[in-house]
């Protein structure tokens, strides 16, 4: 499993089946992972906070957040979550492709007018959706009902599912804003192809002139575009990164303290102890311990 899939989707509630994506994932900040790093993907994604509070991160714009409200990530969005330090933040991924909702008709008026818009950033809506108001109603209660399909399954439950999905998405329209297009920033290309490059190599030896490389800035450049957009410098993002791997390991795999460390990234094992205690308040036994207690 890769990372952004054990961050992401912790614990399964609902399960795919073969030709129908749409799976809802149970997670809790703190005490599945400290936080969801920036990332991105293809697929439509709706955070619905359901105890606590945090911020979730779209397009370098902190969303604060608390129990009952929405967030829909669009598809190729950057996002991040983090909890509120010292709540306990529980909250459900919901994740679609937008393609399940799709029609062979070309001039379907969905497809042009709404998924296509979505898939574009041409459709947008005001962010988080807050408990209270009529778009949350609407958009809460056609996801609750897509929820209960799932669980029930019964006969034909995808049907429900779809049907709950054009619901979701009319409350989406209904509440569109004027046609602006994603407010992306402009070195949005930049920052996912150092994402990916992270992704690919934080195993590897990684500087910041490697990483600079990726977006052909000059590493002083670099160094100022990425604190500027990510609030945190490179190397300490890529020291999370490697953490957050090293303690999906120390939770998933028997593997002993030394080769997690080198599997992360970390090739002197005295200073990922430490590194790893100070991130987490516990070595890496300990951490693992904690785990295997559960």
């Amino acid at each position: 499993m890769e990372l952004e899939s054990y961050t992401q989707y912790h614990e399964t509630k609902l399960h795919d089946q073969p030709g129908f994506s749409y799976n809802t994932y149970l997670c809790t900040i703190p005490q599945d992972f400290l936080r969801v790093d920036l990332h991105w993907h293809e697929q439509m994604e709706i955070i619905y906070v359901k105890k606590g509070s945090g911020t979730v991160t779209v397009n370098m714009t902190a969303l604060p957040v608390s129990a009952g409200c929405l967030v829909p990530i669009l598809p190729g969005e950057l996002h991040a979550i983090e909890g509120t330090p010292g709540v306990r933040m529980e909250y459900e991924n919901i994740i679609f492709s937008l393609s399940i909702l799709e029609s062979t008709d070309e001039n379907d008026w969905c497809r042009t007018h709404v998924i296509r818009a979505l898939e574009n950033g041409t459709l947008t809506f005001p962010r988080p959706i807050l408990p209270g108001t009529d778009f949350h109603r609407q958009a809460a209660q056609a996801l609750d009902l897509a929820d209960h399909a799932c669980m029930e399954r019964t006969s034909g439950y995808a049907l429900l599912v779809k049907s709950s999905l054009f619901q979701f998405l009319y409350a989406l329209y209904s509440n569109r804003y004027p046609e602006t297009g994603r407010p992306a920033s402009q070195h949005e290309d930049s920052l996912k192809k150092v994402i990916l490059f992270v992704k690919e190599h934080f195993a590897e030896p990684i500087t910041v002139e490697d990483a600079a490389a990726v977006t052909e800035y000059s590493p002083a450049h670099f160094m100022r575009f990425f604190r500027q957009e990510t609030g945190q410098t490179f190397i300490r993002f890529l020291s999370d990164y490697r953490l957050s791997y090293a303690s999906y390991l120390l939770k998933e795999s028997g593997d002993p303290v030394s080769a997690v460390a080198e599997k992360s990234g970390f090739f002197n094992l005295s200073y990922f102890i430490r590194i790893f205690r100070s991130h987490f308040g516990l070595s890496p036994g300990q951490y693992r311990r904690q785990f295997q207690k559960r």
